[in-house]
Parts: C-alpha cells; sequence; structure tokens
C-alpha cells in the first residue's frame, strides 16, 4: 500500500500541473487561432510540428532509456550507476542534438518550404534555438523522473505556460503577425528549459560521469540501438505521413484542422491519464529490478484497468461534446475540424491501454517487438497515407491516423499475449465499456433535450454519474483499488466518510 500511495502522490503531481498546463495550452491554441485565421495558423502549426518533430529525432531513445535504467539501478539499491547512466547519455544528447539541427539548418536553406520562404532566415533560428531548448528540457525532465522526481516537469510547465499566454495576449493586441507567435514559441522553450534547470538543482540529484559495469552497459547499448530505430520509425508515422502530405496535396488551412484535432485528442488523453503515464515507466522499471517480470505484468495489468477507465470516459464524453466546444472556442471557421476531432478522440480514448503495453515491452526488454510493430505500423500509415490524403484530404489523413493506431494496436496486443498472459483483464474491460455505451447513450439525449451553446456541461455530468457508479455495481475495481481509496478518504474528514458510506453502498449493491 505504502508504494500505491507513492504512485499516487507521483500521478496527483503530474496530473494537477498537467491540466493547469493544458488549460493554459488550450487557451494559447483558441487565442493564436483566432488571432492569425485558419491558413495562417496552419502554417503555425506546422513550423511547431516540425520543432517537435525534430525533437523527437534529437532525443530518439535518450529519454526512455534514462527512465527506464537510472530507475531499475535505484530499485537495486545502486545510485552511483544511476548517476553515472545519466552522465553518459546526457553527453550524447548534446552530440545527438548538434548533429540534428545542423542536419536541419543544412536542408532548410536548400529545399527552402513555402511557409517560410517570406522570413526563411529568422525562422531557422528560432527553430533550432527551440529545438535545443526543448529537447534538453525532455533529457533533464527524464532523468528526474528515473529518480522518481515529478516535480521539476511540474513547476517548468505551469509557470512557463502563464508566461506564454501572457506574451500571446499581448501580440494580439498588438495584431503581430505569423513571424511574432514563433518567435514566442521559442521563447517559451528557452523559458522551459531554464526554469527546469532551476528546479531540477532543488529536487534531484546530481550526476557525474563513471564506470558502468558491463552487463548493464551491454543491456543500456542494446536498448538505446533498438529504441533508437523505434523512435525513429516513430517519428515517421507518427503523424509525420498525414501532416507531410497534407502540406503537399491539400491546403494549409486542412493542416490547422488536423493539428486542432490532434491538440484537443492530445489534451483530453493527458487531462484524464497523464499522471499514469508520466510515472508508468520509472515505477515499473523499479518493480521489474526488484522483483523481475511477474511483478511486472502485475504493475501493467493495474494500469491497464486506470487506463481503459479513463479511455472509455474520453471516448464518450468527447463524442457528445466536440461539436458545441469547438464552435464555442474556435468559432464557426472551424467547424470543418469537428468530425476529425470526434473520430481521434475516440480512438485515442479506446486504444489508450497500448501505453501500458508498451512501458511493459520496455520494462522487460522486449525492444525488438516494438521495432516490429513500428515496422508494420510504418508501412501500414505510408500504404493508407498515399492512398487516402491526396484523394480525401483532411478526411483521409483522420482515416490513415485510425488505420494506423488500430493495426498498432492489434499487434501490441499479439506480441504482449507471446510473453505473458496476464496484464489485460478483458471480462472486466467489456463489463465497462457496456456501462459506457450506456453513459454515452444519456448523454446524447441530454443535448438533444437542453437548449442552449452549454449543454455539453450537464450532458457531461449525466455521464459521469452514471459511468462512475455503475463502474462499482459491474465490479470493475479490485479490493486493492478499495483500500487505496479508503487510505485516502481516511484523511478527509467529513467528505471522506461521506464518500466511503456511498461507496460501501454501491460494493454491497453489486455483491447482492
Amino acid at each position: 500500500m505504502n508504494q500505491r500511495i507513492a504512485v499516487l502522490r507521483s500521478v496527483t503531481i503530474v496530473s494537477v500541473s498537467t491540466y493547469i498546463e493544458y488549460g493554459l495550452g488550450l487557451v494559447l491554441s483558441v487565442w493564436i487561432a483566432r488571432a492569425l485565421g485558419p491558413a495562417d495558423f496552419g502554417r503555425y502549426a506546422f513550423t511547431v510540428w516540425l520543432c517537435r518533430w525534430l525533437i523527437m529525432c534529437s532525443n530518439h531513445a535518450l529519454t526512455t532509456s534514462s527512465m527506464k535504467f537510472i530507475a531499475e539501478a535505484d530499485g537495486a539499491g545502486r545510485e552511483d550507476i544511476a548517476s553515472h547512466i545519466a552522465s553518459r547519455l546526457n553527453r550524447v544528447q548534446h552530440l545527438s542534438v548538434a548533429a540534428v539541427i545542423g542536419f536541419f539548418a543544412l536542408t532548410a536553406l536548400i529545399v527552402q518550404p513555402s511557409e517560410w520562404r517570406s522570413f526563411l532566415g529568422p525562422i531557422i533560428v528560432l527553430s533550432i534555438l527551440a529545438v535545443a531548448a526543448r529537447a534538453n528540457y525532455a533529457m533533464l525532465v527524464a532523468i528526474a523522473k528515473g529518480q522518481e522526481r515529478f516535480e521539476t516537469e511540474a513547476i517548468a510547465t505551469v509557470l512557463t505556460g502563464g508566461f506564454s499566454v501572457a506574451l500571446v495576449i499581448t501580440a494580439t493586441v498588438l495584431h503581430a503577425d505569423l513571424l511574432a507567435f514563433i518567435a514566442i514559441y521559442t521563447i517559451s522553450s528557452l523559458s522551459l528549459n531554464l526554469i527546469n534547470r532551476i528546479a531540477y538543482r532543488r529536487y534531484c540529484r546530481p550526476f557525474g560521469p563513471g564506470a558502468v559495469p558491463e552487463d548493464v552497459a551491454v543491456r543500456l547499448r542494446r536498448h538505446l540501438w533498438l529504441t533508437a530505430l523505434l523512435v525513429l520509425l516513430l517519428s515517421i508515422k507518427g503523424g509525420t505521413v498525414e501532416m507531410f502530405l497534407l502540406n503537399n496535396f491539400a491546403t494549409s488551412t486542412a493542416v490547422g484542422f488536423f493539428s486542432i484535432a490532434s491538440t484537443l485528442t492530445r489534451g483530453a488523453v493527458d487531462l484524464f491519464s497523464v499522471g499514469l503515464t508520466a510515472t508508468l515507466l520509472p515505477y515499473m522499471a523499479k518493480a521489474y529490478g526488484q522483483r523481475g517480470q511477474a511483478h511486472a505484468a502485475r504493475f501493467l495489468a493495474e494500469a491497464t484497468r486506470f487506463y481503459w477507465a479513463a479511455g472509455v470516459a474520453i471516448a464518450g464524453i468527447g463524442l457528445v461534446t466536440t461539436p458545441d466546444i469547438v464552435t464555442l472556442m474556435y468559432g464557426n471557421r472551424y467547424a470543418e475540424a469537428i468530425p476529425a476531432i470526434e473520430v481521434t478522440l475516440v480512438l485515442a480514448g479506446l486504444l489508450l491501454i497500448g501505453n501500458g503495453i508498451v512501458a511493459f515491452q520496455t520494462v522487460v526488454d522486449r525492444q525488438d517487438d516494438r521495432i516490429r510493430i513500428g515496422v508494420y505500423g510504418m508501412i501500414g500509415n505510408v500504404m493508407l497515407g498515399v492512398l487516402l490524403v491526396p484523394r480525401y484530404g483532411l478526411t483521409g489523413a483522420v482515416l490513415t491516423y485510425g488505420g494506423t493506431r488500430i493495426l498498432e494496436w492489434m499487434l501490441a496486443v499479439y506480441y504482449l499475449r507471446r510473453i505473458t498472459r496476464d496484464g489485460i483483464p478483458w471480462g472486466a474491460m467489456s463489463r465497462l465499456f457496456a456501462v459506457g455505451l450506456v453513459a454515452t447513450a444519456v448523454a446524447w439525449l441530454v443535448i438533444e433535450v437542453v437548449p442552449g451553446r452549454y449543454a455539453f456541461v450537464p450532458a457531461s455530468l449525466a455521464f459521469l454519474c452514471i459511468y462512475v457508479p455503475a463502474g462499482v455495481l459491474v465490479r470493475y475495481w479490485t479490493d486493492e483499488d478499495y483500500g487505496l481509496l479508503t487510505s485516502i478518504a481516511g484523511r478527509l474528514g467529513g467528505p471522506g466518510r461521506l464518500f466511503l458510506r456511498g461507496l460501501h453502498t454501491l460494493r454491497v449493491m453489486a455483491a447482492s
């Protein structure tokens, strides 16, 4: 129970900071979209997407390997080895970033993307600064998470988010152009890096060079090569094919709509699950270091239940509320993005359990399985993209995204079952899915009955009022989950006791 409380504390830190970050990020997205209009917002979205892609290429396997091996060394009681691993991978990261941004600058000068031709030089400089700052920030965050310290990321994202909102509001009042908003993205990246460095010194152990045992070094090198290959595969198909084809065969407006769908989907997924996602890998790696694969598989089973509960909620609420929320926030000019957002939200929610499988495969050194999934997924992504995007535009991009995600999920389940039969409680998940269908139908009825632009609020409440207690009634949660809730509620005084009485009543009803 103590470990579960520790995990919950970390999940809470990450979740609260992410909710604030997402709220501020959503304000930024809406404000920039309204200020620039669909066409220029599409160009802005393309630039930010390219920077994120370069960051992924710069860090490739380094962040994942840092979290896994530092946490594993800590679990084995070897903090000295954890320090040496962090130092070694941090040096490699600096070299990797330099190589990627150098190649990017040379390519940009030769190709000269049409979106940037009017201010090519400034865009290259701003992009290089943003990529270097955010890539290094992600590396230090990974090292901190390997030490089970999640405060640094929380502090940096919240403070930078507030600062970025102030800059965007100022730029909007001054009627700034596209280049100014890209400059704000770069300034925010530098701020994120600086604040995180200060927080790291306050909360985390320093690291320094030193020898790594040969057996660990061999595993680390293998993990790095395999994960680097995997991440580079993911960088090619993680929306890259869709964005590239939309940018060349559709319009910048379609790029902007697809970006909005990706932003809102990522925000909804983070809203419900980011705490678990951010803490799962280091805690699972520590469990693996302590007791081996069987204990890590048990950890996966618990994570899968929480992922599925969050995913069904994302799919149901997202399907019901998206039309009203998009038109309210972005305006009627962005109404064409609504179907794309609905599809990506539903798929992202229902396939969320794949995050746990990925973490488990990483922890138990099954990166070769992940590479196979990545190769097959990339082939499917390219084939679907070439067939669908040039012909159907935004609709084709959404179908490509959906088909690729479903293929990857099916492959992930197949390879998981080859190494363990544990991890996915299919029976309990089926019962909760049926509950989600009923809750979604009721929420749709509320949307039809309640007038006004804010009908999505009572519809969401109706969904939760059915979904949450019914999950208890269908016996989805385990005794360990109830024990954790009892421990937490016992610290909340009167409200906690009231909650426990209601929970007890539901459990008695479920048992009868």
